[in-house]
């Protein structure tokens, strides 16, 4: 079963796991978590704000107290792990 969440659907394993405090059980049968995990702790938070909870970078900006220029570029080198993978 998936659940929405943002933008995007996930599947609820995720969310079940997490509640558990155990995201690695997942991570090892999903490439998708385990490439989002593997992000450095800033490039994940600004990876799931903006892109799967579509947040604007000036929405980012002030929850990270950061410029909106520094989310769009930590995004971008987010997404350039994901391309490297």
């Amino acid at each position: 079963m998936a659940a929405i969440t943002g933008k995007h659907m996930i599947d609820d394993r995720w969310l079940r796991t997490a509640e558990d405090g155990n995201l690695s059980e997942v991570a090892a049968h999903d490439s998708r978590l385990a490439a989002i995990l593997a992000l450095p702790d800033f490039e994940r938070f600004v990876y799931v704000l903006s892109v799967l909870e579509g947040c604007t970078d000036q929405e980012c900006a002030t929850l990270l107290e950061v410029s909106p220029r520094q989310i769009e570029e930590t995004r971008l080198h987010a997404l350039q792990h994901f391309w490297k993978r």
